[in-house]
């Protein structure tokens, strides 16, 4: 009987990564960050990171066809 091979695809690391972009910032972290006195910009910069992350991983996948 052939065994089956478990092939990571796409779908699996986007979820991934859209999962772990909802918890940043739908969570009680929010509140933290607003404590913090940080500056006027810092939410804009955490998207720019979410936004760039999320550009890189399907960089990746396009490159590797996964």
């Amino acid at each position: 009987m052939p065994q089956k091979q478990h092939q990571s695809n796409g779908i699996e690391f986007t979820i991934i990564a859209v999962m772990f972009i909802l918890v940043l910032f739908l969570s009680p972290l929010t509140g933290v960050w607003a404590a913090l006195d940080a500056p006027w910009y810092s939410p804009y910069l955490v998207w720019a990171i979410a936004i760039f992350l999320s550009w890189m991983l399907q960089h990746y996948l396009k490159q590797n066809d996964i």
